[in-house]
C-alpha cells in the first residue's frame, strides 16, 4: 500500500491526478485487480478522497483527502 502511495504522489499535482492504470500498477508489481483493491485501501485509510478508473481508455484519476492535501502543502512550506 505504502509503495502504491509513493507512486501515486509521483503523478500528483496539488490536489488530483491521473495517469494510465498499467502505468501505476506496473512499479508497485500489482495486477490492474490488485491496484484496484490498493486504492480502495487507500481511499478506506483517507490517504486519498476518492479515485476512479476509465476502462475504456484505461486511465486511473484520484482526489487526494483534504488532510493529505494539507501535509502536503505544510511540507512544502
Amino acid at each position: 500500500m505504502q509503495l502504491t502511495a509513493v507512486v501515486l504522489a509521483t503523478y500528483t499535482s496539488s490536489a488530483a491526478g491521473s495517469t494510465d492504470m498499467e502505468v501505476l500498477a506496473r512499479p508497485c508489481g500489482h495486477s490492474l485487480h490488485q491496484a484496484e483493491e490498493l486504492l480502495d485501501r487507500l481511499v478506506a485509510s483517507r490517504s486519498l478522497a476518492a479515485w476512479h478508473y476509465c476502462r475504456d481508455t484505461d486511465e486511473v484519476a484520484w482526489r487526494l483527502s483534504p488532510q493529505v492535501r494539507a501535509d502536503r502543502t505544510a511540507v512544502q512550506q
